[in-house]
C-alpha cells in the first residue's frame, strides 16, 4: 500500500488537528534532525500538549543544561523571534540513554512515559561508520530493542516512527518500500556482542557483516527487523532518509551544524587543506534537505497515528530521498562548490579552494603525500618554531 493509496480522508483531522493536545516521545531530540523536528513540531504544531526528549549527561553536562544549551542553538532562532515562550511551556527533558538497557530511564520516569505519550518519534543513533560493531550494536539495535519494549507498555500509543535510512541494503540496486530478508539474525548479534571480548569481536567484524560495508548500515538493517517483529502489534512506521543535508528553507534557509555528506569535503576544500579525492566523478549521490525529511516524518506520523492498528496491518516503509528528482555527481559537488567557495570565502584559509577527484589510486596517493602530509607538516613547523601549538 502507498502512502495514501484508497485511503478515504473524509472524517481524517488535518495534521495541525491531530497534532493537538497530543504529548510526543522523541530520542536523538539534540541530534541535527532531532532539533529541526523539535523545532517544525513546534512552530507548525503548536496545539501539541508537550514534547518529552530523551537527554544522557554528556561530558559533565547534566542533561538539563543540555536542554538548555539546545534551545540556544541558532535552529530555533525563527521560534525565539515568533513563539518566544514555547520552547520553555511545551518541551521537557527524560535523563536517559539509548545505549542502556531500559533507555537509562528511571522508573518514576519511565510511568511519566507509558501513561502520557501518544506518538514516539525514535531517532537516535550512532550515525559513524567507522564505529565498532560493539558499540554500533548497542545503540543502533539494542536501543532499538528497548524502544520497543518501551512502546508495548504505552497504554495510549497511536505511532512509532523508527528512524532508519536508506543504506540499510546497500547490496541491492533497487531499494523497495519494503524490509528485506537480513543478512544475521538480531538476537544472535546482539548476543554476540555482549559476550564476546573486543579484539575477537573487531577481529571477525569484517566476515560477519557479510556484503554490507560498514557497522552503521548493518546495525540499521537489523534494527528494522526488531521493528518487523511488531507487524499487526504496534502502529509503527519506519523512515528510511538518504543523505540528509541541510535545509531549503526551514527553520532558516542552508541550516546545518554538521560536517556529514558533502559538506565536510566543501569545508575541507574550502579551508584549501583538502585537494584530491579517492573516488568517481561521475558517482551520484543521494541527498536530501532536512527539513523535508522532518516533514515527511510528521506526515507519516499523522498517516498511521490516524487509523487504529490491525492485526493484519503491515509495517509501513517510506524511502525519503531525492534520487527520482534530483542528484548530484561528485563532479558537480566540487563544480558548484568551487564557485560558491570562492564568492563567500571561509575563514582561516591555508590555501586557496582547490580540491580534484581521481580513479587512480597512485594519483591519490602521490597527491596526498605532495598536497596533504607535506604542507601539513610544514605548517606544523611554522606553528611550532613560533611558540604556537601545532594543527
Amino acid at each position: 500500500m502507498g502512502f495514501l493509496e484508497d485511503r478515504d480522508l473524509t472524517n481524517v483531522p488535518t495534521i495541525y488537528e491531530y497534532y493537538k493536545g497530543k504529548t510526543i516521545f522523541i530520542t536523538g531530540g539534540s541530534g541535527f534532525m532531532g532539533k529541526v523536528l523539535v523545532e517544525k513540531l513546534l512552530y507548525s504544531c503548536s496545539g501539541l500538549d508537550r514534547i518529552y526528549l530523551l537527554l544522557r549527561n554528556k561530558k559533565g553536562v547534566n542533561a538539563e543544561d543540555r536542554l538548555e544549551a539546545l534551545y540556544s542553538s541558532k535552529c530555533f532562532d525563527r521560534l525565539r523571534k515568533e513563539k518566544p515562550d514555547i520552547f520553555q511551556k511545551k518541551v521537557f527533558f527524560i535523563a536517559g540513554d539509548c545505549s542502556e538497557i531500559g533507555l537509562g530511564i528511571c522508573a518514576e520516569d519511565r510511568t511519566l512515559i507509558v501513561n502520557r505519550t501518544n506518538i514516539i518519534f525514535h531517532v537516535a543513533a550512532s550515525v559513524r561508520f567507522d564505529e565498532s560493531l560493539k558499540t554500533a550494536a548497542r545503540l543502533n539495535l539494542r536501543g532499538t530493542r528497548e524502544m520497543v519494549e518501551l512502546a508495548k507498555e504505552v497504554r495510549n500509543l497511536e505511532v512509532l516512527v523508527h528512524v532508519s535510512t536508506s543504506y540499510a541494503n546497500t547490496n541491492r540496486k533497487c531499494i523497495d518500500e519494503v524490509i528485506y530478508p537480513a543478512f544475521a539474525d538480531w538476537r544472535d548479534t546482539l548476543d554476540i556482542c555482549e559476550n564476546i571480548d573486543d579484539y575477537t569481536l573487531n577481529a571477525v567484524t569484517p566476515k560477519y557483516l557479510g556484503e554490507l560495508p560498514n557497522t552503521y548500515v548493518f546495525t540499521k538493517q537489523l534494527a528494522e527487523h526488531v521493528m518487523a517483529e511488531q507487524k499487526g502489534i504496534l502502529p509503527i512506521v519506519i523512515m528510511r532518509p538518504s543523505i540528509v543535508v541541510s535545509s531549503v528553507n526551514e527553520p532558516l534557509t542552508g541550516w546545518i551544524e554538521n560536517l556529514n555528506g558533502p559538506v565536510g569535503i566543501m569545508i575541507a576544500s574550502g579551508k584549501g587543506i583538502l585537494r584530491i579525492v579517492y573516488t568517481d566523478p561521475e558517482l551520484a549521490a543521494d541527498y536530501v534537505p532536512v527539513d523535508v525529511c522532518i516533514k515527511a516524518f510528521i506526515t507519516a506520523a499523522w498517516a498511521r497515528g490516524t487509523q487504529k492498528i490491525k492485526p493484519t496491518d503491515d509495517i509501513d516503509v517510506y524511502n525519503c530521498s531525492m534520487s527520482h528528482m534530483k542528484t548530484l555527481t561528485m563532479k558537480e559537488i566540487s563544480v558548484y562548490g568551487k564557485k560558491i567557495l570562492r564568492e563567500v570565502p571561509i575563514e582561516g584559509m591555508l590555501w586557496s579552494v582547490g580540491g580534484a577527484q581521481t580513479l587512480s589510486r597512485l594519483e591519490y596517493c602521490t597527491k596526498v603525500l605532495l598536497l596533504h602530509l607535506l604542507p601539513a607538516i610544514l605548517v606544523d613547523l611554522v606553528l611550532w618554531i613560533s611558540g604556537n601549538k601545532p594543527m
